[in-house]
């Protein structure tokens, strides 16, 4: 009997081992037609660029201030891209660029920039003409320490799009650069990124 319920015990333990996803941020899937950019466990298919201080860790990637960038390892062109963000203190900056270059001393010196700081800057568009709902974005912002927010950013040939949290805050049909990396840009502040996730556009 004691042997019986010493095997049950270890069978529980290795079973609660097993099933304990507490620790990592991603899922084991994605949604139809996207596939995940991060693994919640490393920095597989990104290259840190210029000295920035990205790690994998605890399920998301940790930005920890300084400058530099984060960059995909793969290059693309049409995309719908899906991420999550938030902030670890007031006003924290950073950005996700898009088509972006390799070359630059900091940060590439052709791409685009999706302005990511809680604050009314939320959600601007660097590089291109664009239109901006800058009330409805701080409206949409969760923007206190802690919060998660979504992102989803959709670039077809000359046009984008940007949602934050579900609600379409920025447009654009000025993009020039056709192809180019995904990137973190590192601008001193403390964010931590999650649920990456693309899918490709003819």
């Amino acid at each position: 009997m004691t042997r019986s319920i010493g095997c049950i015990s270890l069978a529980a333990i290795v079973f609660l081992a097993a099933t304990d996803t507490s620790r990592s941020a991603e899922p084991s899937s994605v949604e139809e037609g996207f596939v995940s950019l991060f693994d919640g466990k490393s920095l597989d298919g990104w290259v840190i660029m210029n000295g920035g201080k990205f790690v994998a860790e605890d399920g998301v990637i940790k930005l920890n201030g300084g400058g530099g960038w984060l960059r995909s390892e793969k290059e693309f062109a049409n995309f719908v891209l899906k991420l999550e963000v938030r902030w670890m203190k007031p006003k924290q900056d950073s950005g996700v660029f898009l088509r972006a270059s390799k070359e630059g001393n900091n940060w590439p010196d052709r791409k685009y920039e999706v302005q990511c700081e809680n604050s009314e800057r939320i959600a601007t568009l660097f590089g291109a003409n664009h239109d901006r709902d800058g009330e409805l974005a701080v409206k949409t912002l969760k923007g206190e320490p802690g919060e998660w927010n979504t992102y989803e950013i959709k670039c077809d040939g000359a046009k984008c799009e940007i949602k934050l949290n579900g609600v379409l805050v920025t447009t654009s049909d000025a993009l020039t650069i056709p192809k180019g990396y995904i990137g973190l840009q590192g601008e001193n502040g403390l964010l931590e990124f999650r649920q990456f996730r693309i899918a490709e556009l003819p």
